[in-house]
């Protein structure tokens, strides 16, 4: 006789019994900022609002007039009158913004990039992505019968392509700047190997919106046109802090995904309050020049810092987010205690792949961290590095 749910549950507990509980007793504070943890301020790095777009009056004025326009959701699916003016303006906005020449809005960016996995590869295809990466790459092959592999380097790519090139459909799978590491690709190559095998790329501009490029338009700066580039796709997370996200690429990828998804075509749009909140943040962004330099020469500093204390740090050092890898999760986590125990919170986080498993300590630098904050953060680091030198708790 089977045992009832909640006995099956507390069966399933108990095999967890060994590993920590992931609340760290934060909770919200005056700003995402500066979050409590156990009834103390402290000072958080873990906020994506980089550029501190949430409090800009251009969105909140944006937000007003799309609820007092079309109320506080969509009443029916995408393509049965879901889609408004207003979604049709903001795709031909992010088409513009990222040099494509068409793009589909869609309600988050694991549903945006199944739909195109799904529509484009079956049995006998192959989908390549980074090691680290966190898109839901496995589970879209699974859904199509595609095999799945990870890469590491442009030349790991290059070998993998020469086994798996033609007859075979082979989608790549690049992220312009990782949000785990903070490291950028090198997309210039990385199109180079697929072109000549025959590939497809995809790129992930997530990260990178707001961060990289002049206009903060990611690599479609670098790399706006090439043969092989299949589509782009971002997430708006950093920007409103909303999962609303866009594939960028052919009117023909448009048609075709909008044929063959399975679910796409009963599914609602996108709110249309956040739809204008998105269309708002990207002219913010392409004007937040200054912004972008300041965050960059605080980038700079930060890794410098953070190098010359010894510490192995993986980020590209223009981006504004600082990663720490070690080798274990509880090696990181060790440093994240460290650290809030002098009133600085980073995010201790998992780095995982097929083939690699190790862990990073991941601080966020936004515009509105001041610079004795920022202090604090090098202070928490370089003392954390110095107790472990000299054996107390020994988180390293």
């Amino acid at each position: 006789m089977k045992l009832g749910v909640k006995a099956e549950l507390l069966k399933e507990l108990a095999l967890e019994a060994g590993a920590p509980s992931p609340d760290l007793g934060m909770r919200a504070g005056v700003d995402a900022w500066h979050p409590v943890h156990r009834g103390r301020p402290v000072t958080s790095f873990a906020s994506w609002d980089l550029l501190d777009l949430h409090t800009r009056r251009d969105l909140h004025s944006a937000i007003t007039r799309a609820v007092a326009e079309s109320g506080s959701g969509v009443s029916c699916a995408r393509l049965s009158g879901g889609l408004s003016v207003s979604h049709m303006q903001c795709e031909q906005r992010l088409a513009l913004f990222l040099g494509g020449e068409s793009a589909t809005l869609f309600s988050n960016k694991n549903q945006a990039v199944l739909s195109v996995v799904t529509a484009l590869c079956a049995e006998g295809s192959m989908v390549v992505g980074p090691a680290l990466c966190a898109l839901p790459l496995a589970d879209a092959c699974a859904l199509s019968h595609a095999d799945y592999a990870e890469y590491d380097s442009a030349e790991q790519l290059r070998s993998i392509m020469e086994r798996f090139g033609p007859p075979k459909r082979v989608l790549v799978v690049a992220e312009s700047v990782s949000p785990l590491t903070g490291e950028t690709s090198d997309l210039v190559e990385i199109n180079r190997v697929v072109e000549q095998s025959g590939g497809w790329l995809l790129v992930d501009e997530s990260a990178a919106l707001g961060l990289s490029g002049i206009r903060g338009a990611g690599s479609s700066e670098v790399l706006p046109v090439a043969p092989a580039l299949l589509c782009r796709v971002c997430s708006f997370l950093t920007l409103v802090g909303s999962e609303m996200s866009g594939v960028v690429g052919p009117p023909e990828l448009k048609e075709l995904v909008s044929r063959r998804s399975r679910y796409l075509r009963f599914d609602p749009p996108p709110l249309p309050v956040v739809v204008h909140a998105v269309e708002a943040a990207i002219g913010v962004v392409e004007l937040s020049i200054l912004a972008r330099e300041r965050l960059t020469a605080r980038a700079l500093r930060v890794h410098r810092a953070l190098k010359a204390q010894g510490w192995k740090v993986s980020a590209s050092e223009e981006i504004a987010i600082v990663s720490v890898s070690f080798e274990s999760l509880q090696m990181a986590r060790g440093v994240q205690d460290g650290l809030l125990q002098r009133g600085v919170y980073v995010e201790a986080l998992p780095a995982r792949g097929l083939r690699r498993n190790g862990a990073v300590v991941r601080a966020l630098l936004s515009v509105r961290h001041t610079e004795p904050e920022v202090e604090s953060l090098l202070e928490g680091f370089a003392e954390v590095r110095k107790r472990s030198a000299q054996g107390k708790g020994d988180p390293l």
